[in-house]
């Protein structure tokens, strides 16, 4: 592998790295803060695990975003 095609390689196994992590922090935050607390009166957690999301779509997009570079690179 020529050295070219080093880092699009590197970007393209981050990213999907990234995205996994991503998409499960935001699956994490809906099952744990929204679908577990469902009918009970103290929704606090919707709040307190908000850093969760947050991270995950960073995460998700970041990984998304070095995906696309890694496979436009590649071609």
């Amino acid at each position: 592998m020529g050295q070219q095609k080093v880092w699009p390689v590197v970007a393209l196994l981050f990213g999907g790295v990234a995205s996994l992590v991503g998409a499960g922090l935001v699956a994490a935050y809906f099952l744990e803060a929204v679908l577990a607390r469902l009918g009970e009166p103290d929704q606090s957690l919707l709040f307190w695990y908000l850093p969760i999301l947050f991270i995950g779509l960073a995460g998700l997009g970041i990984g998304l975003a070095a995906a696309a570079w890694g496979i436009r690179r590649l071609r």
